[in-house]
């Protein structure tokens, strides 16, 4: 236990059902209760933690920069790297699906865990820069990535990418779905909302970050 929080870079801050506040920063993962901060992966990794997720069964996940994911299920740990499976070690996003399957977006692509073993989604087709830094599931199923190249849709079969005019959308940073199914993408060419037919630019400045 401390009287602060991190004193390093901090990449994600979320709420868990209790109310406590996590912080994934590069010296630790920190819970916070209101009161004071607890580093809970001090005596566990000396990695550069990036992200944050909490399971529909209160578990937790925790992305690295270099050495794979981590699940804590309240009491231990237990690190997943590319010896288990995963596509890359630098793992930036992490997301689960409808089904609780959890997702991380690499540096090398996509890898999803169902529990059991994982399954790595490389968007082949040569395009470059096939760093994840988004993936969600929308209403119809279809799971769309964010990634440091272009931005891609997934049917479960075939991976196209996302375009307005022809133009593909680059470096896109967030990806999220509001609660009338829009599809709101942020990143190098800015702020724009997919409503299943048209595209609306809000701003062309970066955004890198997107909540709903």
């Amino acid at each position: 236990i401390t009287s602060h929080g991190p004193n390093n870079i901090t990449r994600t801050i979320k709420q868990d059902r209790n109310g406590n506040i996590w912080l994934a920063a590069f010296d630790g993962i920190f819970r916070y209760d209101g009161k004071s901060f607890t580093n809970i992966a001090s005596k566990v990794s000396s990695a550069r933690f990036f992200s944050v997720l909490e399971d529909k069964k209160g578990n937790f996940w925790f992305s690295t920069v270099g050495s794979g994911v981590y699940y804590y299920d309240g009491k231990s740990f237990r690190n997943f790297t590319t010896v288990d499976g995963l596509t890359n070690n630098r793992v930036t996003d992490i997301y689960e699906d409808k089904t609780g399957n959890i997702w991380f977006g690499t540096e090398g692509g996509a890898s999803r865990y169902d529990g059991k073993s994982f399954r790595n989604y490389m968007m082949n087709g040569g395009w470059p820069n096939i760093d994840v830094n988004s993936t969600i599931e929308d209403k119809t199923g279809r799971f769309w990535f964010g990634t440091r190249g272009h931005a891609f849709v997934y049917d479960g079969k075939t991976y196209t990418v996302v375009t307005h005019h022809g133009k593909p959308f680059t470096n896109v940073r967030t990806i999220v779905e509001d609660k009338s199914g829009n599809i709101w993408l942020g990143g190098a060419d800015g702020l724009w909302r997919y409503d299943g037919s048209t595209f609306t630019n809000f701003t062309q400045n970066f955004v890198g970050y997107i909540y709903e």
